[in-house]
């Protein structure tokens, strides 16, 4: 059930539903969740993906944070002073993370279905979008040109960080 809590918050990232019992809430009950310290799980989680590079496998490790947007309340009065903070509903997504094969080595950073990787090898930079398809992950590389190319990937494992 973990595991599928889990892969059900990175499918949000991708798809931009709302975030489902990733991070910060209640563990549904089960305080022995792997990873949680036996505490509520938290807004990070680090997922590990074996994607298909063009017939090479490459290990592709995320990692995610999940960060809540808010609105700050004033008072009443001619000086009102901030009386309270509450949550606008919105989340924003950021991830990090490699991707590494016998024959290359990329770190990204992104923000929400979007990434910017860098090739280790020779510092070239190139953008992915990020999808879900089924229980896949699909990274579709240059999504706005030159010659974007989808590569898929199988979830192996995931955890709160």
């Amino acid at each position: 059930m973990f595991r599928l809590r889990l892969y059900l918050c990175f499918l949000s990232l991708v798809s931009q539903l709302m975030l489902t019992g990733c991070g910060g809430g209640s563990d549904g009950g089960n305080s022995n969740i792997a990873g949680s310290g036996g505490k509520s799980p938290s807004n990070n989680a680090r997922f590990e993906f074996t994607c298909d590079l063009g017939g090479i496998d490459a290990t592709l490790v995320m990692n995610v944070e999940a960060v809540s947007d808010s609105g700050v309340v004033f008072g009443a009065g001619p000086n009102p002073e901030v009386s309270g903070v509450v949550s606008t509903g919105s989340v924003t997504f950021y991830t990090s993370g490699t991707v590494t094969s016998p024959t290359a080595a990329y770190i990204f950073t992104g923000e929400n279905n979007f990434a910017d990787f860098t090739d280790l090898g020779n510092s070239s930079r190139f953008r992915v979008q990020w999808m879900a398809d089924g229980e896949n992950l699909i990274m579709l590389v240059n999504p706005f040109g030159p010659g974007p190319s989808n590569h898929n990937c199988t979830l192996d494992s995931a955890g709160y960080v």
